[in-house]
């Protein structure tokens, strides 16, 4: 029995992949079974052909000539032949996978004499059929340099050096892997002290230019983009009270916010400091936010974020406060291992230097059944004169959400089932929450990333203010 990861492109959209990550059981045995009774297959078209040249000479020494159906009986055996080669392929190829993977995981036990061992068989198979070597090389290149490479010609510069954007790219995605930061393993908490922030109510129509002011559940993917919040507001709460008395929430995260002001709760301080799984102002206002808006725990929280939001939404779903059915995030550094209790997706662009510190994500899958990756190159270059991180912006993500929301691949059916589900409700309320430090940082040194730059509202202005503190503290 061997693995192999799954993947395929999007019907319809060949430029958008959907990958259900990690790794399946491949039997191949069964592989090699089938390549037989293909074979036997082949070996019976050969027959019927040679029975129906025969059947036509005989026919022809009569005086009468027949057109034989021989060229179809020729092609018939020609493709089961072909398909046993290419299941037999398979086969060995899964079996080189399999015992390499053995061996790495016995080098990582410590124990040396079975991983060599398991090499030496493995290189004995490659040994015996070349062919075998060179296609299990061209998929692992395909698969490891698809991210690198779109970094690359997306951050090349005009005068290429060998100091160029696109290398820095490439080595800070490359260093993300190597330290294992950008994957966030089952129970990983944010370590550190709480921060003192506080969140503020905001009008209805805040959020930004297309978040909709009427509550009501989204359609699609689209219509969750446009919910996640920008402008002023950081964070957006609905409370779902569905048919049989029951709440639900859905909280949508907006990114880094790139601004002077030191009181800004999504900085760049926060959003370094969760990358390196350190407790944040962001993250303890999201909390915030949620429970002035009556979330208890335990109660069912729906997950959409955006970058710094992003990881907001993946330390939330994995800290176990709240039932979270289903995490969706764009351009996240991190990918979380969820329970089977979430689903999963996670939508990156294989040229957005934010998602690539993801180090490529879990080499498992991850959530529960269904959930999945979404990848593509974003169009154009730097050098096409398009801004510095565009890929990672959260226009491009809509783009990519139009493409899901209009794929007719069968993994985007539990995204719809959840929302549908959503829609069943009899109320909807919105919340929309500015949030600020109550104690100013230092200025942070880093440089500027692709988030909208505010001016701070009155967060204390009297009355609408809440506390992280007041709010039952930070997670």
């Amino acid at each position: 029995m061997s693995r192999a990861t799954v993947s395929s492109g999007t019907a319809g959209n060949d430029d958008l992949d959907i990958s259900s990550g990690g790794v399946v059981a491949v039997d191949t045995e069964t592989l090699r079974s089938a390549a037989g009774g293909l074979r036997a297959l082949a070996g019976a078209c050969e027959a019927v052909r040679a029975t129906l040249d025969g059947a036509a000479d005989a026919a022809a020494m009569s005086g009468v000539w027949i057109a034989m159906p021989t060229a179809a009986a020729t092609d018939a055996g020609d493709r089961a032949a072909r398909l046993a080669r290419d299941l037999e392929a398979m086969a060995g190829l899964y079996d080189i996978v399999e015992l390499q993977a053995q061996a790495q995981s016995a080098a990582v036990g410590g124990d040396l004499v079975l991983a060599t061992k398991l090499h030496a068989q493995a290189v004995g198979l490659m040994a015996a059929d070349p062919a075998l070597a060179g296609a299990l090389a061209g998929v692992s290149v395909r698969g490891a340099l698809a991210g690198p490479l779109a970094l690359n010609e997306q951050y090349r510069s005009m005068f290429a050096t060998s100091a160029d954007l696109g290398a820095l790219a490439v080595l800070l995605s490359g260093a993300a892997t190597v330290l294992g930061l950008g994957t966030l393993p089952r129970g990983t908490r944010l370590r550190g002290l709480d921060t003192r922030v506080h969140v503020t109510r905001l009008g209805p129509g805040a959020g930004g230019p297309v978040a909709p002011a009427a509550a009501s559940a989204p359609a699609g993917l689209v219509q969750a983009v446009d919910r996640i919040p920008r402008g002023e507001a950081r964070v957006r709460v609905e409370r779902y009270t569905m048919p049989d008395g029951d709440r639900r929430f859905v909280a949508y995260i907006g990114g880094t916010v790139t601004t002077p002001d030191r009181a800004e709760a999504w900085d760049w301080a926060s959003d370094l400091g969760l990358y390196a799984r350190m407790n944040a102002a962001s993250d303890d206002a999201l909390a915030a936010a949620l429970t002035d808006a009556g979330a208890a725990a335990g109660d069912t929280v729906d997950l959409f974020g955006h970058s710094q939001g992003a990881m907001n939404a993946s330390y939330l779903a994995l800290s176990g406060d709240y039932d979270v059915s289903l995490l969706v995030t764009f351009g996240d550094p991190v990918h979380a291992d969820v329970g089977e209790d979430t689903l999963s997706v996670a939508v990156r662009h294989l040229d957005d230097p934010v998602a690539a510190l993801a180090g490529g994500g879990s080499a498992a899958g991850v959530g529960a059944d269904g959930s999945f990756v979404a990848t593509r190159e974003h169009p154009g270059t730097l050098r096409d004169g398009q801004g510095l991180i565009v890929p990672h912006e959260l226009d491009a993500y809509r783009e990519t959400a139009a493409m899901l929301d209009a794929s007719e691949d069968p993994r985007m059916d539990a995204v719809r089932a959840r929302l549908d589900d959503l829609g069943r409700a009899r109320s909807v309320e919105t919340i929309v929450y500015a949030a600020a430090r109550d104690t100013v940082v230092p200025p942070t040194p880093y440089v500027r990333g692709a988030a909208v730059a505010v001016v701070p509202p009155p967060y204390a202005a009297a009355g609408g203010a809440v506390s992280a503190a007041s709010a039952g503290g930070a997670g």
